[in-house]
């Protein structure tokens, strides 16, 4: 480059900067999840980097080993293009639990906090001073002079051995979220129309599914279900006497979802009765998932003055199953859309469309919504 060419780069409006965003971190039951987004000029996000590394043994046992612990952050850090060492981390899913609370200022208080404390000294055992809390107000749903809130609780002790335990891992963590907030962050990402929508988000994983209701900018709700991946494909097995491999290589190639397929090869093998097999035997399975999401739906239409739900996402392990959200469409009786790839949202310049398919990680759906925070979603 010239003297000249680089003098004028020099005072080129910086308009084109790239921001590099935090780096977004989920510790999940089997595997950590880590992504990176940057976008140039205010453009909508674009994936840097990303990581899924699967580790032995449980969780607790992960968080009870610093060494490997930071082995397994460095090894992730290595394996893409990661900048800097800034994350949002999320509090692992057994370390919290969330309440719904409703609270209305009384006497000399002055802050929805301080009202908060009160109706929470309420409701935990021993001193607050034990718990770590964050609350959410969620605005417009007044009842006579009563609010709602969506609080956030977890023992302190755990809470402050899991920083230090980022720290020592050479992370500086400017932020710790739960997952319900990743998974409204990266629906309203998803929605243009998230200011006014209400969503419902149904984040399946391998032992468990979570059912997250957003209205707007607000988190109504987050509900665990024992109903994962793996409780379903251990149905099929039991029922058809399989091995787990071939029930996973069925969902892969056939789906859940009975749907006519007239190509020869189809025809061949049969492959609409074993359709037809397959979602007859998941169907009750499903049912129970319908079960919790009826039950979100009239939530939701309580605290939205019977507006409802507008919009069920399908997130997780379930999604990558072809036919998933037919069948919960069908049995619900509501339109539900899946995302089997959180990060197609945000495609990387580096991978071509054909390379994210074929990593496409459903389960990355919270590090995804952590690594969104302070960036500019729609350019």
């Amino acid at each position: 480059m010239s003297v000249v060419a680089r003098t004028a780069a020099l005072f080129r409006p910086r308009s084109s900067a790239v921001q590099i965003g935090p780096i977004g971190i989920d510790v999940a039951l089997e595997a950590i999840h880590l992504v990176q987004l940057e976008s140039a000029g205010g453009h909508t996000p674009v994936v840097r980097a990303r990581a899924s590394l699967e580790f032995d043994g449980s969780r607790r046992e992960l968080l009870e080993q610093p060494h490997q612990f930071r082995s397994l952050i460095k090894r992730a850090l290595a394996s893409d293009r990661f900048q800097g060492n800034k994350a949002v981390v999320a509090l692992p899913s057994g370390m919290f639990r969330t309440l719904s609370i409703n609270y209305r200022l009384a006497g000399a208080e002055k802050t929805e906090a301080a009202a908060i404390l009160r109706v929470m000294k309420d409701r935990l055992d021993g001193d607050l001073n034990n718990y770590v809390l964050d609350y959410m107000p969620v605005r417009g749903r007044s009842k006579n002079d009563e609010k709602l809130a969506l609080v956030a609780v977890s023992e302190r002790k755990p809470v402050v051995s899991f920083l230090e335990l980022a720290r020592k891992a050479g992370l500086d963590v400017t932020a710790l979220e739960i997952g319900p907030l990743a998974i409204s962050r990266l629906t309203s990402a998803i929605s243009e129309d998230s200011g006014s929508a209400t969503i419902l988000v149904v984040n399946s994983g391998r032992r468990a599914s979570y059912l997250t209701l957003i209205s707007g900018n607000d988190l109504l709700f987050d509900q665990e279900v024992a109903i994962g991946e793996q409780s379903l494909v251990q149905h099929i097995c039991a029922t058809l006497d399989m091995p787990e491999s071939t029930a996973r290589q069925l969902l892969s190639r056939t789906g859940v979802y009975p749907e006519r397929h007239n190509d020869s090869l189809s025809d061949a093998i049969d492959e609409n009765a074993l359709l037809n097999t397959l979602s007859e035997i998941l169907k009750p399975q499903f049912m129970k998932l319908v079960e919790e999401i009826k039950r979100a739906f009239l939530y939701a239409a309580s605290e939205t003055r019977g507006r409802g739900v507008t919009q069920v996402y399908l997130l997780g392990s379930i999604a990558r199953w072809p036919g998933a959200e037919q069948m919960l469409s069908n049995l619900s009786g509501s339109a539900v859309s899946k995302i089997p790839d959180p990060l197609a949202l945000f495609p990387s310049e580096e991978k071509s469309k054909t390379e994210m398919v074929e990593h496409a990680a459903p389960e990355i759906a919270v590090a995804t919504g952590l690594a969104l925070r302070g960036m500019k979603i729609h350019g």
